[in-house]
Formats: C-alpha cells, sequence, structure tokens
C-alpha cells in the first residue's frame, strides 16, 4: 500500500526525545513511535501501542464517539497528504485511564493535527499525528459559559419573582393571608438561587469576584480570584483601593468603573496589572471581563472575571526582542541579510540591501524582485528556492542583481531554514555576499586557460593555485571578519564572540568586562570611546566609533571600527548595546598610503613646473626688452620637463588602466633576444654615465606584446642607471631555460634590504634609505612591470645584497 522507505532507528529515536508531543504512523496508520511526554501524559508505554492500527493502539472510551471521531481523523492525514500542509482538527476529547482498578478516566480534551513528511525523493515517509493538551482551556470556556448562563438565569428568575410580586400585590385586598404565604415561599425561593449564585463563584476554578457600589466594594471573591490578588478574605467587605491599594493609579480602575457607570460590559486582553504578593509588587498580564449587575433596571454592582495569561506575553515578547536583536546584527553588518516567507516573498532586507540595490523596505511584499535579476539567472534562482521550500532543507545559489547604479553585481547567496515559535517552518533567513571580483578573476583565468591549452603542465599547476586560492578565499569569506559583542550597559559586562576576543587579545573563555576591553584602548583614543559610550547610555545614541588597540597577547596595532545600537529594557532604560566589530587597519594603511602619495606626486610636479615656469619666464623678459636669444635652447629644456611630467602621468594612467582590467595586450610572435639587444642598444646612445654590455646569443621566440615587454626591459635598465654609481657597469642577458625565456639586467649599485625585496613589486613602494631619498620616483615602476609580466604567465624577482649590487629577473615562455 505505501512504498516509503522505513524510518530510520536514529530517526524515531529522535522524534522520541523531542520536547513535543505527538504520534509518528506509518502510511497505513500504524504507530511507529510516540514522544516521551505524549506517552508520560496518556499513562501508556510504548511498547503497549507500537506497531498496533492506531484504533487499536487506542480504544474508544466513555467520551470517545469512535465512528465519527474516526471519519475525521482519517479525512484530516487525507487532507495533510493531498496538500502537503499540516491540516488541523476541531477539538476532540478523549479521557485517559485514572485508575485502572476501578477503570475511572480523567477529562481530557486535544488539539489534533496531522503532518506528512516526505523523503527527498517526494515519497510519503511517515505522517506526524500531534496532540496539544487543551483540557484547561476548554473546562474555563465551560465553566465561563456555564457562569454566565447561570447569572442570566438568576435575572430571569429575579423578573420572574418581581412579576409575581406584583400580581401577588393585586391579589392582597382579596386575599391577603394567602399573599403573605406566597410571600414567604417567593422569598424562600429567591435565598435559595441567592446560595445557588454564590456557590457557583466560590467554587469555580476561574478567577471571579463581585463589587457592590461605585466604591467597588467587595461582596464575593471566590479562592482562585484571591490566588491571584495575594489576597485573603478578608478584603471582602472593604472597597478595592482599601483591599488591594496597589492598584491605585492603575488603567484598569477607569475601566471598571466605567462598566459599574454605563453598564457597557468590557473584554480586555493581556492587560498589564501589578500586584503585591508576599510583599512583593509583581508584574502580571490577564485577560479581564467585566458585567454590570442589575436589581432591576438600576445597576448595583459589576461581576469580574480573570485569566492570568503572563507566560504567554512573556513568551511573546521574549520572541520579538530576539527578532530585535536579530535585526540590530543584521543592520549593523556588510553581508546582505534577509527573510522570505513560504510564500517566496521578501519579509525584510538589512541596510546592506538597501545600500545595494536602492530598494524601499515600506513595499517588499508587493516588490518583483525578478526584475532586478539578470535574465538568464531567474529560471535557474526560481528552481533553487521552490526545492529549497519543498524539502525545506538549506540552499546555495549565485545569480547577478541589478545596484543602486544600474550595474549586475554577482551575489553568492545562501538560504537557511527557520522555524516559527511553534517549531512550524516558515521560511528562510538568506545571507550574501557580492563576489563580482571574484567571478571577474574566475573569468578571466578561464581566458588565460583556453589561450594556453598547450602547457598542459602549467595549467595544472595553475589550476592547483587557483583551487588552493578558491578554498582560501571561502574560508576568508565563511569567517565574515565581523566580530560581534553585547554590552550590559548595567553591569558593564559583555558577551563577545571568539573572533572579538581575539581581535583584542582577551581571554578566550570566560566572563569579560568593559574595563577589560579599554585595556587594548590606546591612551589618545581613550577619552572618545567613553564619550561615545556614555552618550550610549544616557541617550541611547548609535555606537560608531574606530580608533587604535594594541593587541594584548602580541602588542600589534590595529585599527578597529564599533559599530552598535542601543536596546531599551522594559522600564526604558538604555541596558544594551548589540554592535559588531571589523578590523579596518587595511583601510587605514591605504588611507595613509594615499595621503603619502598625494603629497609626493605634489612634489615631484612641483620641480618640472617650477623649470618649465623659469624658462618661460626668461624668454618672456628677453622678448620683451628684445634682445638676441637662442630660443631652440630653452625649449629644448622646456620639452626635457614636459617629458619627465608625460612619463609622469602615463605611469598613473597605466596604473589606472591595470586596475580597471582596460588594459589591453596585443600579442605577436618576435624574437626576445633581438628586442634585447635594441633596447641596449638605445640606451646606450642615451646614457654615456654607465656601460652597458649585452651579448646576443640564439634567437628566443615568445609570444607577448612587444611594447609592453620594452616597457619592462626600459624599466630595468633604467633602474640599474638610477641606483649605481656613474662608471659602473650594467651587464643585460637573454637565456633559454627549459620552457622559458629569462631576461637578467645586473648592477653594481646599493643593493636592496631582504625586508623590502618581498615589497619591490607593491603599488606606489619605495625603499627609504638616505641614498634613495634624493632618486625621484613614485613606487609604480615596478608595480607595472609586475603585473605586465603576470599578464603574460610569466614571473618576476629580484636577488640583492646590500653594497654588491641587485639582479632584476623575468621569465616568459617561448614558442616555436
Amino acid at each position: 500500500m505505501n512504498n516509503a522507505k522505513p524510518v530510520s532507528d536514529d530517526t524515531l529515536w529522535a522524534l522520541e526525545t523531542a520536547p513535543s508531543m505527538f504520534l509518528v504512523l506509518s502510511a497505513d496508520l500504524y504507530v511507529l513511535t510516540a514522544s516521551n511526554l505524549l506517552l508520560d501524559e496518556l499513562g501508556v508505554d510504548l511498547e503497549a501501542i507500537k506497531g498496533k492500527y492506531i484504533f487499536d493502539a487506542f480504544p474508544p472510551n466513555q467520551a470517545f464517539a469512535v465512528g465519527e471521531t474516526k471519519k475525521s481523523v482519517i479525512a484530516s492525514i487525507a487532507a495533510s497528504i493531498e496538500t502537503r500542509k499540516t491540516h488541523y482538527l476541531e477539538v476532540q476529547r478523549y479521557d485517559i485511564i485514572q485508575d485502572t482498578d476501578t477503570g475511572n478516566f480523567m477529562e481530557r480534551y486535544w488539539q489534533i493535527s496531522h503532518t506528512p513528511v516526505y523523503d527527498r525523493l517526494g515519497e510519503l515517509s511517515y505522517i506526524v499525528q500531534t496532540a496539544d493538551n487543551v483540557t484547561e482551556e476548554i473546562i474555563q470556556k465551560l465553566y465561563s459559559d456555564k457562569i454566565t448562563q447561570a447569572h442570566n438565569s438568576n435575572l430571569k428568575q429575579v423578573d420572574l419573582l418581581n412579576r409575581d410580586l406584583e400580581k401577588a400585590h393585586k391579589e392582597l385586598l382579596r386575599l391577603n393571608s394567602s399573599l403573605e404565604s406566597d410571600v414567604a415561599e417567593r422569598t424562600a425561593q429567591l435565598a435559595s438561587s441567592e446560595i445557588k449564585y454564590r456557590n457557583l463563584i466560590e467554587y469555580s476554578p476561574v478567577a471571579m469576584q463581585v463589587f457592590r457600589g461605585e466604591e467597588l466594594r467587595f461582596e464575593l471573591v471566590n479562592a482562585t480570584m484571591l490566588q491571584f490578588l495575594g489576597k485573603t478574605d478578608d478584603i471582602i467587605g472593604k472597597t478595592l483601593f482599601e483591599g488591594v491599594p496597589e492598584i491605585v493609579g492603575q488603567p484598569i480602575v477607569e475601566a471598571l468603573l466605567g462598566v459599574y457607570r454605563t453598564g457597557k460590559p468590557l473584554e480586555i486582553f493581556s492587560e498589564k496589572v501589578i500586584l503585591e504578593r508576599d510583599g512583593v509588587f509583581r508584574e502580571g498580564y490577564y485577560d479581564v471581563i467585566y458585567r454590570a449587575l442589575y436589581e432591576g433596571s438600576e445597576i448595583t454592582g459589576v461581576l469580574g472575571i480573570a485569566i492570568d495569561v503572563t507566560p504567554q506575553v512573556l513568551a511573546q515578547q521574549s520572541i520579538m526582542e530576539s527578532e530585535e536583536r536579530f535585526r540590530t546584527m543584521a543592520e549593523g553588518s556588510d553581508i546582505l541579510i534577509s527573510l522570505i516567507g513560504t510564500d517566496g516573498l521578501l519579509e525584510y532586507v538589512n541596510a546592506a540591501w538597501l545600500r545595494l540595490t536602492g530598494w524601499n523596505r515600506e513595499n517588499l511584499k508587493e516588490l518583483a524582485w525578478e526584475k532586478f535579476m539578470h535574465p538568464d539567472d531567474i529560471s535557474q534562482v526560481a528552481a533553487t528556492v521552490a526545492k529549497g521550500m519543498q524539502s525545506r532543507e538549506a540552499f546555495l545559489s549565485e545569480l547577478r542583481m541589478l545596484d543602486i547604479d544600474g550595474s549586475f553585481r554577482w551575489l553568492r547567496i545562501k538560504g537557511t531554514p527557520r522555524l516559527g515559535s511553534s517549531g512550524i517552518f516558515a521560511g528562510f533567513v538568506c545571507s550574501g555576499i557580492d563576489v563580482t571580483e571574484e567571478k571577474q578573476r574566475l573569468l578571466e583565468i578561464e581566458y588565460i586557460n583556453k589561450a594556453l591549452r598547450s602547457s598542459n603542465e602549467k595549467l595544472q599547476d595553475s589550476n592547483l593555485r587557483l583551487s588552493e586560492n578558491e578554498e582560501k578565499l571561502m574560508i576568508a569569506f565563511d569567517a565574515g571578519e565581523l566580530g560581534s559583542c553585547s554590552l550590559d550597559l548595567r553591569t558593564g559586562r559583555a558577551d563577545m564572540s571568539e573572533r572579538y576576543r581575539r581581535q583584542y587579545g582577551l581571554p578566550l573563555d570566560g566572563d569579560i568586562t568593559w574595563e577589560m576591553v579599554l585595556q587594548a584602548v590606546e591612551n589618545e583614543f581613550l577619552d572618545e570611546v567613553n564619550i561615545v559610550l556614555e552618550n550610549a547610555v544616557k541617550y541611547g545614541s548609535p555606537v560608531d566609533s574606530t580608533y587604535a588597540i594594541r593587541h594584548l597577547q602580541t602588542g600589534e596595532r590595529r585599527w578597529m571600527r564599533v559599530v552598535g545600537k542601543v536596546y531599551q529594557g522594559e522600564t526604558g532604560t538604555n541596558d544594551w548595546v548589540y554592535a559588531v566589530v571589523m578590523d579596518v587597519t587595511a583601510f587605514k594603511n591605504d588611507e595613509q598610503r594615499k595621503n603619502d602619495f598625494i603629497a609626493m606626486v605634489s612634489h615631484e610636479l612641483k620641480t618640472p613646473l617650477t623649470s618649465i615656469n623659469g624658462y618661460t619666464q626668461l624668454l618672456q623678459a628677453k622678448a620683451k626688452k628684445g634682445e638676441p636669444f637662442d630660443g631652440l635652447v630653452f625649449l629644448d629644456r622646456i620639452q626635457v620637463q614636459l617629458r619627465k611630467m608625460t612619463s609622469m602621468v602615463n605611469g598613473f594612467l597605466n596604473v589606472s588602466r591595470l586596475e580597471s582590467a582596460k588594459i589591453k595586450l596585443d600579442k605577436s610572435k618576435f624574437d626576445l633576444s633581438r628586442l634585447a639587444l635594441e633596447m641596449e642598444q638605445e640606451f646606450a646612445s642615451l646614457v654615456n654615465s654607465h656601460s652597458i654590455e649585452f651579448a646576443q646569443g640564439d634567437e628566443i621566440w615568445v609570444e607577448a606584446d612587444r611594447d609592453k615587454i620594452s616597457h619592462v626591459i626600459s624599466n630595468f635598465l633604467s633602474n640599474a642607471v638610477k641606483y649605481s654609481p656613474r662608471g659602473s657597469k650594467i651587464i643585460m642577458d637573454c637565456i633559454l631555460n627549459g620552457n622559458g625565456a629569462i631576461i637578467t639586467v645586473a648592477d653594481q649599485g646599493i643593493g636592496v634590504e631582504n625586508s623590502d625585496i618581498t615589497k619591490l613589486f607593491d603599488r606606489y613602494y619605495r625603499v627609504e634609505s638616505e641614498y634613495t631619498s634624493t632618486i625621484s620616483g613614485f613606487g609604480i615602476g615596478l608595480y607595472l612591470c609586475a603585473e605586465i609580466i603576470e599578464r603574460h604567465n610569466g614571473k618576476i624577482w629580484v636577488e640583492s645584497e646590500i653594497g654588491n649590487g641587485s639582479t632584476f629577473y623575468f621569465s616568459l615562455p617561448v614558442v616555436s
């Protein structure tokens, strides 16, 4: 009848220990297992029902209409399987055995639901029948209905009694003696009704009380109400303010007087009331019902009914606080965080999404997100999300999305299932990162791989390195580079993530205080950090502070940025700060290098501009005086300065083109040895301060951009001239080494420290020494050389020794 795979023992064991009451049924309605909570509630042993047909395992009893209930259960299961969703039955009564010897039963009411569970192939695996015990709610409702009926019955009896009394009064003239008998009989009936009325209230499990008069004097208070109020029965006969003085000034008092004065019934749900119990004022939440009491047409009192719903309200508040903390953390994160419901519609996006797309949170439900997605990605993403919704399992997808500027950005989105307060699937929490640059790199690598198919060995090596880099990159993305912290403003205790602790050098275990955090902050920033915290405490101001720290373990100086939001407690005080911390040391260093670079460029451009200005002024002065002069000399000198400026500007433009991927390689096949000879001859004709030697050997053919390779050789030769003494030798060589061609340029200059060698090819890096301080440059020449060689799938390096000169190398693949 059912082809579903059997449920594993591990799954059954996990279900049995779950904190809920339910049965697990096969598709044929045989009991597979049951949760321990349900077995304890029913007083049944698992082995007594396991493997039995459900209606044999739970036979009918005195309150179980087996025919109708069996039909309802089977219909509910069929409906859940057809819709693949949870189906709820109306409340069913099924009493449980109280005493096996006497056969006595305990009255029980149940809210039953059925949920089908499918395996990965979409086949029905088993059915979960959840049973929530709602006996207390049903009995309270039944008692409330009985109270209302009794009260209405009393009113009707009083009305009938009044009519009878009026009738008896008319009979007085005729039958005075008979009238006295009738009055006595009616009075006894009224007294009997009053006793029943009082008994109904006093013995009701629902908290009930009766007030009389506008001063609201307690006439009747049952035991349940006294327990709620934390009082004893000595309050009977006292006014409300005398018996419960702590209620003075609370909104519930005006509501109660309003019922007495107007006669309009009132129902208030989850009303906050503060009551004194055992000498302590306690805050609670109650569902309150008030009804006016009449004598004839005159209001003489008020009937009050109260139901304690404090646990439910506090649970809801806890859920709301948890959601607020989640949103606070999400708003402070640069990761793209969103929530989608079971209908696939967006319910929430964090600030990072808004910055990326320019969306508005007010119309998320109506947002047609597919309009912002690349057309080629829509079907793939829709299928991935639909599969995740069906299986209720995590999903991962990559897609292109329009940003606020109208450009497509590559995003990697991961969806994690989220459950509601009742444990029911409620959609997905999605987190995403921008992987556009990663995609661009992958496309470039793919292009290079296609162009170099013949180099299988190097291709495999490149793929291996690429795989390692991707793995490292994924680890870095997963880490998120963010630390989190919640600071209790009342106690100064901080709850920090492991990353936060590591960034500051704090202990990985144990409590952390704010004073421990301040020990890492450098002295010059302490006042600023304390002011930010004081404003958070006093005014609830958002936290956004950037400052320097010294790692408490290593002493390393780092720059940190902390962004957070203040959270208020129930009393309205600023109790907590929830924050994220980011290491912005690299940003700060880049900012410093940028400022240094601007200062250096300004200084370097000023020199040729000053020279040009001087020569121009001399030309103007001689022209105005009419003196004869050789203008060509001045123009040649101006031209020399213009060439320097043009060279500097071209260097900056080449860096910009490289970093924006706009520089193109115009490849052709040529003899690298011949190019080296041409460069040696060109420099020999221009430079008379050094001896340049090059012995041309056999032809070595490469496929590359000839102009850009000549630029690299020219830079090597220029640096050798600048950083070696006049009259020294510069030796250039071009050799074949296996499948590669190598160009070397060796000088007899000052050499390079080992600590500087690894940074020579970084952008804007210059060796700082007494000798180099007088040599102009921006630290972009070798950076450009490295980028050009790397784009040719070559290598570039240097060997150097202080005082013995340097040798610069680059290699290129050879072709036949």
